[in-house]
């Protein structure tokens, strides 16, 4: 027999300390993914200049293969931090919204006025991040695509295997980002 859970007992005062000590666990969160966030810039410059400038003096073509599928990574922990940015973000506004519902009086509302609210994944940093990843990734595949079509050392039938590669990994890249694009934070009524 499922048993009806009992009324709380915590009046609106405490509800309030309650929201706001989540509110403020969840500013540190947001701090958390916002600074992951901005290091995924450099990084992905990183590794387009590690990749431009080291890819000669790698062993046979070694970072020809490795580099392009690190972006997997780098794009897949972006869109990761942008997500998890969003959930966090969406979840302070509504507890903004229940401490001003308890409150009778709009006290919080940064987040639920926010301009970007609802519009973008990970609002406005999470988008710029990523359009400066995906285009860092998009420059390294195509440089890598013509570093190894100027190879003389390269076959026909390898340089062909190799650009399905890179295709394949942008292919890959842009499904992520069509996922991403979709995603919605899908939290508790």
């Amino acid at each position: 027999m499922a048993r009806t859970p009992s009324p709380s007992k915590l009046n609106s005062r405490d509800r309030v300390f309650v929201l706001m000590e989540e509110y403020r666990a969840l500013y540190g969160l947001v701090e958390f993914r916002m600074a992951s966030l901005d290091r995924r810039v450099p990084a992905a410059g990183a590794v387009l200049n590690t990749f431009l400038g080291g890819v000669p003096q790698l062993p046979e073509h070694t970072g020809l293969v490795v580099i392009p599928a690190s972006l997997i990574w780098l794009l897949r922990t972006t869109l990761n931090h942008a997500r998890s940015f969003e959930d966090a973000l969406r979840r302070i506004e509504a507890i903004e919204q229940a401490v001003n519902t308890l409150a009778g009086d709009t006290l919080l509302e940064f987040q639920s006025s926010h301009p970007s609210r609802s519009v973008t994944v990970g609002g406005r940093t999470g988008t710029e991040t990523i359009a400066a990843v995906s285009l860092a990734s998009a420059l390294l595949l195509a440089a890598a695509g013509v570093l190894f079509l100027v190879d003389p050392a390269a076959s026909s039938w390898i340089t062909v295997v190799y650009l399905f590669y890179l295709a394949g990994i942008a292919a890959y890249l842009i499904t992520l980002l069509v996922r991403f694009r979709r995603y919605r934070y899908q939290g508790r009524p």
